[in-house]
C-alpha cells in the first residue's frame, strides 16, 4: 500500500523514489525524483547509483502546449524503416533532448540540474499562461541537447516508467514534472530484489507498477 503523505514528504524532500515496473514488461528498477526539487545533488545520485539514462519527465498534454512531439512520430515521417518498436511492444516515450541556453555543454551535474530546473519552471508556467510558457521554453531552450524529455500517454494507453512517475505525482497532488534514470547493475540492468535492498539501505521509498495500478485511477 503506498501511503501518500509519506510519498509526497520524500519527494519534496528532494529524496528518489524506486520504481518497479511490471513482471513480463522491461523488469526494470527506475530510480525518480520530483522535478521541482533536483539539484546537482540529484544528478549526481542518478548518474552514480542508478546509472541509466536521466530523462526528465512531463505529460503528452503538457508537450502538445509546448509545441513537442513524439520522436517516434517524427521517425516514421522522416525515417519509417527505423520506427520499429521495442520487445516490450510499447512505443518509447521519447520526444526532443534538450539543453538550456545558460549551460556550457550541457552534460555535467550543474548543467544537467539547470536544464531539468528550468524545464520544470515552464512547466509550471502552463497553466498560468500557456503562450508565456511556450515562448520561455523556445527562447531559453536548444535541441538536440543533453536532457531527453519523455511524454507520458497516460497509464490507461501505455504501463511504463514514464507513466507511472506521473502518475505518483499526480496522486500525490505534485506538478507533473519528474526526473528518471534506469538502476544498472554489471553489464545489465539491477535486479529488483538487489534494487529492493538498495532501496532499504539507504531508506528510500521503493514501489512496484502494480501498487500504483491498484492505487490510481487509470
Amino acid at each position: 500500500m503506498i501511503l501518500k503523505s509519506e510519498l509526497r514528504k520524500n519527494l519534496e524532500e528532494g529524496l528518489p523514489v524506486l520504481i518497479y515496473d511490471f513482471d513480463g514488461r522491461e523488469e526494470e528498477v527506475d530510480m525518480m525524483f520530483y522535478g521541482g526539487k533536483i539539484t546537482w545533488k540529484s544528478i549526481n545520485l542518478l548518474r552514480k547509483d542508478a546509472g541509466g539514462l536521466i530523462c526528465y519527465v512531463t505529460t503528452e498534454n503538457y508537450g502538445k502546449k509546448l509545441g513537442l512531439d513524439f520522436m517516434v512520430n517524427i521517425v516514421k515521417e522522416k525515417y519509417p524503416n527505423l520506427a520499429k518498436k521495442p520487445v516490450y511492444g510499447d512505443e518509447p516515450a521519447f520526444s526532443l533532448w534538450v539543453n538550456h541556453v545558460a549551460t556550457r555543454t550541457g552534460i555535467n551535474d550543474y548543467d544537467r540540474a539547470k536544464t531539468i530546473n528550468e524545464l520544470h519552471n515552464v512547466i509550471s508556467l502552463i497553466n498560468q499562461d500557456e503562450t508565456l510558457a511556450r515562448e520561455k521554453f523556445e527562447k531559453e531552450f536548444y535541441s538536440p541537447g543533453h536532457v531527453p524529455i519523455l511524454l507520458s500517454r497516460g497509464l490507461n494507453k501505455r504501463k511504463g516508467h514514464t507513466e507511472l512517475s506521473i502518475s505518483l505525482l499526480e496522486y500525490v497532488g505534485l506538478e507533473k514534472s519528474a526526473v528518471i534514470a534506469e538502476m544498472l547493475d554489471d553489464g545489465k540492468s539491477m535486479s529488483k530484489e538487489k534494487a529492493l535492498r538498495y532501496a532499504k539501505y539507504n531508506g528510500f521509498l521503493f514501489i512496484e507498477g502494480n501498487e500504483i495500478l491498484k492505487e490510481v485511477s487509470l
